[in-house]
């Protein structure tokens, strides 16, 4: 596992419910990690790096899928990433492969993944954390990878140029965020594929 120069600091995204972020803007409330069988990164908080419409599309999605009766809120967070398992070095896709094959030689249960649902790569990379803090005996702080969607939205034919992938983080160690604000898009009826969507951050009152 390399841990080399991971001790930087990037800006991150995190969609939410209004009520929520001024809690967390004020430290009435921490940020609520997610647990869930499917994470792909494992558990953690997640956020978009440097990728404030990207944020704004899943709270703009979670909050009709679960009836949110208050406005969204985007969350921007300076996060350093400290001891990182970064899959944007190709040693460490080496790395959570070989996870994978000792989880399962050990007898650890693996479900395949669906479409949407990554229920394989959550259980690597729980059980991946778990032996690496054993081993080193200290913390991984964040987890980090470049999310390419099942049908990227190529600009034009044979294109590198995906208008959807975006970097992932997933923060273990809430102690690497070092500062929150709130940031608005401009115009919050906006997604990730709406090309006029631009943002800004603005004050929003926070009493």
């Amino acid at each position: 596992m390399i841990f080399n120069d991971y001790h930087r600091t990037v800006v991150g995204y995190h969609g939410t419910k209004l009520s929520t972020a001024r809690k967390i803007i004020n430290r009435e409330k921490s940020f609520n990690p997610s647990e869930n069988s499917d994470d792909w990164l494992g558990h953690g908080v997640y956020f978009w790096e440097y990728a404030p419409q990207q944020a704004h599309w899943w709270a703009k999605r979670q909050s009709a899928k679960s009836n949110w009766d208050e406005p969204i809120a985007i969350l921007g967070s300076m996060i350093r990433l400290g001891f990182c398992f970064d899959l944007m070095d190709p040693y460490n896709v080496d790395e959570i492969k070989q996870y994978r094959e000792t989880a399962e030689a050990t007898g650890q249960r693996v479900e395949d993944n669906a479409f949407h649902r990554k229920y394989l790569d959550c259980a690597v990379f729980q059980y991946a954390f778990a032996a690496i803090e054993a081993e080193q005996d200290h913390k991984v702080d964040s987890a980090r990878a470049v999310y390419v969607p099942a049908k990227p939205d190529r600009v034009w034919a044979r294109s590198w140029i995906s208008k959807n992938a975006h970097i992932q983080i997933c923060v273990r160690n809430q102690a690497c965020i070092l500062g929150t604000w709130l940031h608005y898009p401009t115009q919050l009826s906006g997604d990730a594929d709406d090309d006029s969507s631009k943002s800004k951050t603005t004050e929003i009152p926070i009493e």
